[in-house]
């Protein structure tokens, strides 16, 4: 989850901005992996060449501070004792006032926006719906930057965080070759296995995923209104991904 603590000015970067640094990483990454400078500029070429036309209607849609106040009321609706059942699954709130209304949860999670305008982005994005007696029904489990098979939506700016925040870590582990810089953590794993495993592997990601984000964003919470003695502060965070390589061919299995 990207999360800036309330003590701090939010500065959001805008769209053109972020996908400049996101280009700019992955060049310097294929560039200190040993790529020539006329085989990245190929590549790209062919990219955009081959690129498929946007026929979607989606909209380079930017949410800002909005996606950390959007994260924090799903993530505290599932953590408040009160606003949970039996089985720890969100309640319906109503959209009024009172200590079970969704006005209350987000003076809970400490939101900058208005109940309202937080409340539109989570329908907007499919996070929650409106029953037919007007309660506000959880649909995920926390806030998703895009659900494009269901609503169309998709928060353009969140994404190229996020894979501008992966690429640095990449960028500077390869970096950190040389000596320079630490490495970060990253590990992954992966094994070609029958295709008919794929749902009960994605099941397992999606489960164990959730604990370890969950984990560390406790953490984060935990932390978050420590005041920094540097006055310097730095957006952190971790994530949990489900990793494709693709078909592979029953000659390429290993039994």
């Amino acid at each position: 989850m990207f999360h800036e603590s309330s003590n701090r000015i939010w500065q959001s970067r805008h769209g053109q901005e972020l996908l400049n640094d996101v280009v700019r990483l992955f060049s310097d990454l294929l560039a200190a992996g040993g790529a020539t400078k006329p085989m990245i500029q190929l590549a790209m070429s062919n990219a955009i060449c081959n690129a498929v036309e946007n026929r979607s209607g989606t909209v380079f849609t930017e949410l800002g501070n909005m996606q950390r106040d959007c994260m924090e009321v799903m993530c505290t609706w599932r953590r408040e004792t009160s606003l949970v059942d039996s089985e720890g699954t969100p309640i319906p709130l109503n959209q009024g006032f009172g200590s079970s209304s969704f006005d209350a949860l987000c003076k809970l999670a400490g939101c900058e926006h208005t109940s309202e305008q937080i409340l539109r982005a989570l329908v907007d994005f499919g996070a929650v719906s409106i029953d037919s007696n007007g309660m506000v029904v959880s649909e995920t489990p926390t806030f998703l930057l895009g659900r494009a098979a269901s609503v169309g939506r998709l928060a353009t700016d969140g994404l190229l965080k996020q894979l501008e925040g992966y690429l640095r870590v990449v960028h500077r582990n390869v970096c950190s070759v040389t000596g320079s810089l630490r490495a970060r953590f990253e590990r992954a794993c992966t094994v070609s296995v029958a295709i008919e495993l794929e749902p009960i592997f994605d099941q397992l990601v999606r489960e164990r995923g959730q604990v370890f984000v969950d984990s560390v964003d406790e953490w984060l919470e935990r932390h978050a209104g420590r005041a920094s003695t540097s006055g310097r502060y730095r957006e952190l965070g971790a994530g949990a991904y489900f990793i494709d390589l693709g078909d592979r061919s029953a000659r390429t299995h290993k039994g």
